[in-house]
């Protein structure tokens, strides 16, 4: 019964986070990192900030059902989520400065550093999902993640390596972001179907 409630939650959780902070970055130039919507000042900085913690939660509810699949599908969530909380409350400076082409202060790589774990760890997870012994369904929805959400990660990695603030790498930076919340709302309702 937790595992369902916690499946639930983190649906609905991961969906009001996903649409919270697609209209936060909404009207920033598409060449922004997403996290500049949230430094102090920026006009949805306080609806960035929520939207990144309801991804938390999401994340961290998802680890319930998941650690009743998989206690190692279960651990990478369940370690994704206080890093997504990292990445919503330590805001970067303006122009959220990342290396190797700017100088960032320290809060810009405590920030990055959370933002980037949380984002390895459900890399992690989706992988995990598709390869190990767990029902075909939830197999099958690692798959996807796979085909949906590895692309754009691996661009908007590549582009923060070799291009920096860029339009490549604000579009990548998008589409990743688009596809791994998809995922985990479409992994927490698979989990939520398969305890009803």
């Amino acid at each position: 019964m937790i595992s369902r409630w916690a499946a639930a939650g983190s649906a609905i959780a991961g969906t009001l986070g996903a649409a919270g902070l697609a209209a936060a970055v909404a009207g920033s130039a598409p060449w922004r990192y997403v996290s500049e919507s949230g430094v102090p000042g920026a006009p949805h900085a306080p609806l960035y900030q929520v939207s990144m913690l309801l991804l938390a939660a999401s994340l961290a509810l998802l680890a319930v059902p998941a650690r009743r699949a998989c206690a190692l599908i279960g651990g990478s969530l369940g370690l994704a989520a206080p890093l997504a909380l990292v990445a919503g409350v330590v805001h970067c400076s303006p122009g959220c400065p990342l290396p190797p082409y700017e100088t960032p202060a320290a809060r810009d790589l405590v920030h990055a550093a959370g933002a980037i774990g949380a984002l390895l760890l459900c890399a992690l997870a989706i992988l995990l999902y598709s390869v190990l012994p767990i029902t075909r369904r939830l197999r099958q929805a690692g798959w996807v993640g796979v085909l949906v959400a590895y692309p754009p990660l691996i661009l908007s990695a590549a582009g923060i390596l070799f291009a920096g603030r860029s339009l490549f790498t604000g579009v990548a930076e998008r589409i990743a972001l688009v596809a791994v919340s998809a995922w985990v709302v479409l992994t927490a309702a698979l989990h939520l179907r398969a305890r009803s």
